[in-house]
């Protein structure tokens, strides 16, 4: 009778908090950016408009049937010689599920325009009022990976309005979730959702240690060139499984770059020592195919992730708490940064 009551309880837990989980979607948010008119500020911090999506499906559907919109945002930073008269190249910058409370984004933002390229890095988390004291969980709940990737489009159609700005050449690139993002832009359900089959792309893609676990029924992508950076000693991302990613591309026309580094984890240009990071989650096994009803199921257990329960047994079935290695790596982080810039001149023919 004590374990029935036990079970009962724990199932009424479970139901209240993925019930306070739902409830938590729906919430109003604060515009913490204003949309900005460039006119008035060519260049620091900038706020365009943007909408919320929990599942694949509310981000195809697009902003008319949004019910959360909200202003995405982020600082922009322009290159000195950045004029109406000399229109620059940029870089829409996306950040981990971490957030950018180190400041890689904003790094790589000042590096890419001290050689001539605009960069925006985008910060999704702080655009849904969140800061790194909240719940880990909570943020990425809040700000869903679907939710950066829209970011990521608007922040596109915001950089094409920029008088400053090269709009033909925009790039995108991201940390981590943001290199999943990056990735997953590519695909023309995705885009077409955000922005119409005549909206903006991306000109190129180049994404930093991102899982390479997606896969998409219908395989239609923009066609522009990626590249991939991944960390030799990065316990949590599949090597093999990005490169198959990279050969299925190559198949479907796309020019495709990837490099490894030697001894680099995961993180390799954070500010912090790489070291083993004991019982850190690691999901590299999660396989995620995005169908053509728009939803997106981890292909091991067959659940949904659009969910939150089929969410909570999928990513309890696929991922481990093994622990992966991470932090600086400055050789990585050098060369990292090398071929970026080397990628982008290539592709823009600058």
């Amino acid at each position: 009778m004590k374990k029935l009551i036990l079970i009962s309880t724990l199932f009424l837990v479970l139901v209240i908090y993925g019930a306070w989980k739902l409830i938590l979607q729906k919430e109003s948010v604060v515009n913490v950016y204003l949309e900005t008119d460039f006119t008035m500020a060519p260049d620091g911090i900038v706020g365009f408009p943007s909408w919320n999506a929990s599942t694949a499906k509310e981000l195809t559907e697009g902003p008319d049937f949004a019910e959360i919109k909200v202003n995405g945002g982020g600082l922009l930073v322009l290159p000195p010689q950045a004029s109406i008269e000399t229109t620059v190249p940029a870089v829409v910058i996306l950040h981990g599920s971490g957030g950018d409370w180190t400041g890689r984004s904003i790094y790589l933002a000042n590096r890419l325009a001290k050689h001539g390229i605009a960069g925006f890095a985008v910060d999704t988390f702080v655009a849904r009022n969140l800061r790194p004291t909240d719940d880990y969980f909570e943020r990425l709940q809040k700000a869903s990976i679907y939710s950066q990737i829209i970011d990521g489009f608007n922040a596109l159609k915001a950089l094409q309005q920029h008088p400053y700005i090269d709009g033909e050449n925009i790039a995108v690139t991201g940390f981590s979730l943001g290199g999943g993002s990056t990735l997953y832009s590519m695909f023309e359900s995705v885009a077409t959702g955000i922005v119409g089959t005549d909206g903006p792309r991306f000109s190129a893609y180049a994404s930093f240690y991102a899982g390479c676990s997606l896969d998409f029924e219908e395989f239609e992508v923009e066609g522009s060139p990626v590249l991939i950076m991944m960390g030799e000693a990065d316990e949590s991302m599949s090597i093999e499984r990005c490169e198959g990613f990279k050969n299925k591309l190559e198949q479907f026309g796309v020019e495709v770059e990837m490099s490894v580094y030697e001894g680099a984890g995961h993180g390799w240009e954070q500010p912090y020592p790489q070291a083993f990071v004991p019982g850190a989650a690691i999901t590299k096994d999660c396989l995620m195919l995005w169908t053509e009803n728009n939803e997106v199921i981890e292909q091991n257990s067959g659940y949904s992730v659009d969910n939150p329960w089929g969410a909570m047994l999928a990513f309890s079935n696929c991922s481990t708490r093994e622990g992966y290695t991470m932090g600086l790596n400055k050789a990585a982080k050098e060369q990292s940064w090398l071929d970026l810039y080397t990628f982008l001149k290539k592709t823009w023919e600058l």
